[in-house]
């Protein structure tokens, strides 16, 4: 533990919550090649979601820097940006980082989850990683805290710095396992989808977000309830500053908009029961929402030709086909069927019908590795059939 450089609540960790002891932090950070890094946010109780802590670990050090106590990063953060870093699954905090700082890594990023997916692994979570490579069983008693809230508890931090005090260690286990497998490859392309992805545009900027997963099945008047339900929710979440599942859950909004475009002249308290969790005010906005769907205009929203393999046996036949030969090549690998090829991919490549590795990964945003791994079992099931 460096010496004066923040408040030593256990011999474990230091808690960085003074621009002194950032400034010193950094200091040290100069001279650090590869850093295990992870955060806490508080998006499971709070609408305008934010980082409130960030975890640090390298050369057997740990440290907590709180980021709530009214001091800057920016120096802090543009050091950290030009270091390794190891993560366990790094697309969260990645977003994270950015929506809270604008931060983005400048150089290779490590994470652990990934490399236990290339690698095969049944179990792939951080508690399970400790345990196999450090032989520690983690708590899980801080999974579901609010971490904006100040003070917080010696026990929350012990939790926090848990969650990078080993991941040195399983990174070195999980690299010599990857090179012995020959998929370090594998997993760098892995690592690089997770930066980019992580980069781009956050989802609400689209005009689209209400069309949330279930709504390509409901029928035209029912998705005009839904766009206003979501507007509705929203308007809620932000008021109340709470996550918008806790207003109404995604899958209460569609059975409340298929109820209210198949009964559109019964009264609201004859619908859903969780209607029942919404009363006053909220209720009242509610109901305008509702009225507001009622009188949209017929066609006011734009519902896109549903594309399915259904439109043609021939090309269902050679989606299970080409399902089948991708899951004989994961199984041979053993890595889950889907890490390598999701059903969605596969039904890109069936309606477009790629004739290089470079198609392949244009029409189905795979990564390299995994079409050049399927190209033979693509080449075989469509390579000489005529288009459909």
């Amino acid at each position: 533990m460096q010496k004066d450089m923040g408040h030593k609540i256990s011999s474990e960790f230091t808690y960085i919550n003074t621009a002194e002891g950032l400034s010193r932090l950094t200091e040290v950070l100069h001279g650090v090649v590869r850093i295990g890094l992870d955060t806490e946010a508080d998006s499971l109780h709070h609408y305008f979601e934010k980082v409130c802590l960030i975890q640090l670990s390298f050369s057997g050090a740990s440290y907590i820097v709180d980021p709530l106590a009214g001091f800057s990063l920016s120096e802090f953060l543009a050091v950290l940006s030009k270091k390794e870093l190891i993560f366990q699954g790094a697309d969260y905090d990645l977003r994270m980082l950015k929506k809270s700082f604008d931060f983005r890594p400048e150089a290779l990023v490590f994470d652990t989850m990934l490399a236990a997916q290339v690698l095969g692994y049944e179990k792939i979570g951080l508690a399970a990683l400790a345990e196999r490579f450090c032989g520690v069983v983690l708590p899980k008693s801080g999974q579901k805290a609010d971490w904006a809230k100040r003070p917080l508890s010696e026990k929350l931090l012990h939790y926090a710095a848990d969650d990078t005090r080993y991941l040195e260690r399983i990174a070195g286990e999980l690299t010599l396992n990857l090179r012995e497998l020959g998929r370090e490859e594998w997993h760098r392309q892995c690592c690089e989808r997770a930066v980019e992805i992580s980069g781009r545009p956050d989802k609400s900027d689209s005009k689209e977000e209400w069309r949330i997963k279930g709504t390509s099945k409901l029928p035209p008047e029912a998705l005009i309830f839904v766009r206003e339900l979501w507007k509705w929710r929203d308007a809620e979440a932000r008021r109340r500053d709470r996550p918008p599942f806790m207003i109404l859950r995604n899958e209460d909004m569609i059975e409340l908009a298929g109820w209210l475009a198949g009964n559109p002249v019964a009264p609201i308290e004859r619908g859903p029961s969780c209607l029942k969790r919404i009363a006053g005010e909220n209720l009242t906005r509610l109901e305008e929402a509702i009225l507001c769907a009622k009188n949209c205009p017929a066609g006011d929203i734009q519902v896109p030709r549903r594309i399915t393999m259904r439109e043609s046996a021939v090309s269902l036949e050679k989606v299970e086909a080409l399902r089948s030969a991708c899951k004989e090549i994961a199984d041979a690998l053993r890595i889950e069927p889907c890490f390598l090829a999701s059903r969605a991919a596969v039904m890109d490549i069936v309606r477009h019908r790629p004739a290089s590795i470079e198609d392949v990964v244009k029409v189905s945003g795979m990564m390299r590795w995994q079409a050049e791994l399927i190209m033979p079992a693509i080449k075989t099931v469509l390579g000489h059939t005529p288009d459909v």
